[in-house]
């Protein structure tokens, strides 16, 4: 809820979310254009605004319920000259830029320490805090959509890895993201399981970028 929340983490979690989903659709629709989809630009999805990808009502949701969704950039497929591995490419841009976007938060956090630590100004701040989330935010989101079960792009990769699971999956595509939608929402086991396998996923990718900048910057 809401109230579980302190007013600063909750301008850092809405910049953060703005920011991320915002470029998160975009490279998904740049991605598809690039390969001679007109659908994205058509729809006026190739750009970063976060006005065009960004649901009001859904993003807040995200603050009461812990859960939310934004406007999904609508691609065609038949429009890609090699549909399978096109298809694949267009699912890669959405955690690609989700990750290069914590790589470059996390190289911050540790230029900016290693810059207040030779100054002698060093002392935890607002900026670490704002950009540490950030970072953690970022993987979390992308390994969230690389959970391959629809209404998330990342399930295509299904298609491309294993052809014959593909069309049952297309064929029950309702029914198991209703499932999925309701495993997020309730209360349950599931629900925390979840969460609890993209927060340590998420938590051991952040310390192997945050290690890689710490080996270069120190």
């Amino acid at each position: 809820m809401l109230f579980w929340l302190d007013p600063l983490l909750i301008v850092f979690l809405a910049i953060t979310f703005v920011i991320s989903i915002s470029l998160h659709e975009y490279a998904h629709a740049r991605a598809s254009d690039k390969l001679w989809d007109p659908t994205p630009r058509i729809q006026w999805r190739l750009t970063p605004n976060p006005l065009v990808h960004i649901d009001p009502l859904w993003f807040l949701m995200i603050f009461i319920i812990q859960f939310g969704r934004w406007r999904p950039v609508q691609v065609n497929p038949h429009y890609y000259k090699n549909t399978l591995r096109d298809e694949l490419l267009v699912a890669l841009a959405w955690p690609a830029t989700n990750i290069i976007l914590a790589f470059i938060a996390t190289a911050f956090v540790l230029f900016y320490i290693r810059f207040t630590w030779v100054t002698g100004l060093f002392e935890p701040d607002m900026i670490i805090r704002f950009w540490v989330i950030f970072a953690q935010l970022n993987i979390a989101l992308a390994v969230f959509n690389m959970i391959p079960v629809p209404p998330l792009d990342w399930y295509r990769i299904i298609k491309y890895l294993f052809p014959s699971a593909w069309f049952w999956l297309e064929k029950n595509t309702k029914i198991i993201g209703l499932v999925f939608l309701w495993l997020l929402l309730l209360p349950t086991p599931a629900r925390w399981g979840i969460i609890s396998i993209i927060t340590t996923v998420s938590q051991v990718l952040y310390w192997i970028m945050h290690a890689f900048w710490a080996i270069i910057i120190f």
